[in-house]
């Protein structure tokens, strides 16, 4: 059975086809293919060869996307339905949070205006700091967290409308 899956990350779009035949994984992207083996070692942690190399993530659920921890980097994935239009310009977002801890400090204030990349919350776990950023210029919405709350991965963290002119 062949899957064509389209995933989006960092307002992306990635095709991806995977085919499963026995205990392995044929997944094609940009024209490579790779062979993939894949144990879950514990639930939701995947040891994953692929050739020579192996590779440990942890997947969690979010309220609509899936964050998946490879190697201390954060990856947000949500998978989507492709339509025959193309993608308009991104004129509102969310924001929501790659892992579960506290809030160490809120950058900005509602109705604030952020250029792309700007910080707008930082989140400690486990003695590391995760920088929730702006996806473009725009204006914060609203807030939903202050300093010292604690936070739940995929949780809404703001939300933004993009700049107007």
């Amino acid at each position: 059975m062949t899957m064509f899956i389209n995933y989006e990350h960092n307002n992306h779009v990635y095709g991806v086809t995977a085919e499963r035949r026995d205990n392995r994984f044929f997944i094609t992207y940009d024209n490579n293919e790779y062979t993939v083996t894949a144990t879950e070692t514990k639930p939701g942690q995947l040891a994953m060869q692929v050739g020579d190399r192996t590779i440990k993530c942890v997947i969690s659920e979010g309220e609509d996307s899936k964050f998946v921890f490879i190697d201390g980097d954060i990856f947000q994935v949500k998978r989507i339905e492709l339509t025959g239009r193309k993608k308009s310009e991104v004129k509102s977002g969310t924001l929501n949070s790659p892992i579960s801890g506290t809030v160490v400090s809120v950058k900005v204030k509602e109705g604030v205006a952020v250029k792309k990349d700007e910080v707008i919350m930082v989140i400690e776990a486990m003695k590391m700091e995760y920088l929730i950023r702006a996806p473009f210029d725009g204006v914060i919405k609203k807030i939903y967290f202050t300093e010292k709350d604690q936070i739940e991965i995929g949780k809404l963290t703001a939300e933004m409308d993009a700049r107007e002119g």
